[in-house]
């Protein structure tokens, strides 16, 4: 994955410790692009807070996260092979939404990535 210009919202979820942890303040750096302070906190434990994240080590989090891959093949049924055309992350979910081809062009449809395992899973 390429690294975006544009910054990763305040709020928004992003994977980070082994989790799920929201984006608490971010800044601008004259190198690394962005500066992110993320917060974990799990249930029973104290608060960790994660400062000076690059968006670079979020971008590498993510892709360390990902399930499947763009242009990736999945069967999705016993005679259903299909490629991933794209993925991105959402900031609200906290997960990637995967572009998968249709039967024909313009038929391309999206699942969240937990759906996207189910069926794969359903399909072995």
């Amino acid at each position: 994955m390429t690294v975006p210009g544009n910054p990763c919202p305040i709020g928004g979820l992003v994977p980070w410790a082994r989790g799920i942890w929201p984006i608490r303040w971010r800044g601008p750096h004259p190198v690394l692009l962005w500066l992110y302070t993320i917060h974990e906190k799990q249930e029973h434990q104290p608060l960790h807070i994660h400062w000076n994240v690059s968006q670079a080590d979020i971008v590498r989090a993510m892709e360390e996260r990902a399930a499947f891959k763009p242009r990736q093949m999945v069967q999705l049924g016993p005679m259903v092979r299909l490629r991933i055309l794209k993925r991105k992350w959402s900031f609200e979910r906290g997960c990637f939404f995967y572009l998968i081809e249709g039967a024909r062009q313009g038929r391309e449809w999206s699942l969240e990535e937990e759906e996207l395992i189910k069926r794969v899973r359903g399909a072995e």
